[in-house]
């Protein structure tokens, strides 16, 4: 899932080109689908009115941008009827009162969670009067409306996690071994210092499980070529002007690797 506030600002890169074509700068929800449909488009010369990308013409939506196949899926939001109608309608969720069907008020939405396969609304998080975090899912949600998010039941409560500063060891606390005669002294549990770099190396081994749209994406450099070489996550080198095989492609194994390879892949 991703949050609102991790999708604007995202770098709008096509395939095609392997180029950025733009930013995204908000979003236009569907109330009555209960999901993102459209994104709205940040571009540095845009003379023309506001863009739109509509969430069924992207590829993907990752962590370091959202990939569309070319600049063709961007639209004018004056040729789009679609678009037009929900802004029309005005509902962006975050910001909303948060009420049950019985009618009682828990809270105000403070932020959306998305679905980065579907584009539906996964969970919505609030605060309650007394400033403790809840979440509602989607399937919960009766009604999306501009001033109320009407809910079934009462949601569940958001169990906070503390953030502390990294530490360069973790502790491990060896067994104590038992005492079987003797006087019985307090045992101490002994403190083995094992190094940060061993446990981020091993997960830095462990291959990422990628997405619906990801490996979509993934199925689009077939054939493709980069513009430079590239070393693949297995250490095998892709050199550049060589087109990309099914073999390939099983070497692209993490997120960082898949968008440097979209931001190198050659122009049509």
């Amino acid at each position: 899932m991703k949050a609102s506030v991790e999708i604007k600002g995202l770098r709008i890169i096509s395939i095609s080109e392997g180029t950025q074509v733009g930013t995204v700068k908000d979003f236009i929800l569907n109330p009555q689908k209960g999901s993102l449909d459209f994104f709205v488009v940040d571009q540095p010369s845009d003379y023309f009115g506001a863009k739109v990308i509509a969430y069924a013409d992207i590829v993907g939506l990752g962590e370091f941008a959202l990939t569309v196949p070319n600049p063709d899926v961007i639209q004018s939001v004056a040729g789009n009827n679609v678009a037009q109608e929900l802004i029309k309608q005005g509902v962006e969720v975050i910001g909303t009162k948060v009420l049950t069907k019985k009618g009682a008020l828990s809270g105000e939405v403070k932020e959306i969670l998305i679905d980065e396969e579907t584009g539906k609304i996964a969970q919505c998080l609030f605060t309650d009067n007394q400033g403790e975090e809840h979440q509602v899912a989607g399937e919960q949600i009766i009604t999306y409306g501009k001033e109320l998010l009407i809910i079934e039941g009462n949601p569940g409560e958001i169990k906070a996690e503390a953030v502390s500063e990294p530490v360069s060891t973790v502790n491990v606390v060896s067994p104590v071994s038992p005492v079987s005669a003797g006087p019985v002294e307090e045992q101490v549990p002994q403190a083995v210092a094992v190094p940060v770099e061993e446990t981020v190396t091993e997960q830095q081994n462990e291959v990422t499980e990628f997405n619906l749209f990801e490996q979509r994406q993934l199925q689009y450099f077939v054939g493709k070529a980069v513009v430079q070489d590239i070393v693949l996550d297995n250490g095998e080198l892709l050199r550049a002007g060589e087109p990309m095989t099914e073999e390939t492609i099983r070497q692209i194994t993490t997120r960082n690797k898949l968008m440097e390879i979209t931001s190198l892949l050659h122009k049509n």
